[in-house]
């Protein structure tokens, strides 16, 4: 296989496992912001949903991040790209929504709780920030700026 084929396939499973990780966080985090409106109570209803979407989370949304992390960084290798500004500031956002995914998976495990806890009001906010910081992610590999 030539290299450039190589390294085309390996891009198309990066921006791949990108969208469903995304997609999985965003689900996640708006599910979180909906529980976050409800009482404790309420909770035990929505524990087959929450447990639905914590297996979701765990075979597809997880897996999804790793291979993205992996394919990323062999194609920066690749491109020479680890000293570049723009890579490094994506970096920090990319980290950044891994650091959200393991939030997200401690905040699914404890409203699906024996004793369910409602979730902070903090992830009311997160699907916005999600998608900011998505957006920024993907003008900084696609602009490459600095």
């Amino acid at each position: 296989m030539a290299t450039a084929t190589r390294y085309e396939l390996v891009r198309l499973l990066h921006i791949s496992a990108d969208i469903v990780f995304i997609a999985g966080l965003l689900a996640g985090a708006l599910a979180l912001a909906a529980l976050s409106f409800q009482a404790g109570a309420e909770l035990v209803k929505e524990r087959r949903a929450i447990d639905a979407l914590r297996r979701f989370n765990r075979i597809v949304t997880g897996p999804a991040l790793v291979i993205a992390w992996v394919c990323g960084t062999w194609l920066a290798m690749q491109a020479g790209w680890l000293a570049s500004h723009w890579l490094q500031l994506k970096l920090v956002l990319v980290l950044a929504l891994s650091a959200v995914h393991g939030a997200l998976s401690a905040g699914l495990r404890r409203a699906c709780a024996p004793a369910p806890l409602v979730p902070a009001r903090a992830w009311r906010v997160t699907p916005a920030l999600v998608l900011v910081a998505t957006a920024a992610a993907v003008w900084l590999a696609l602009m490459k700026p600095f």
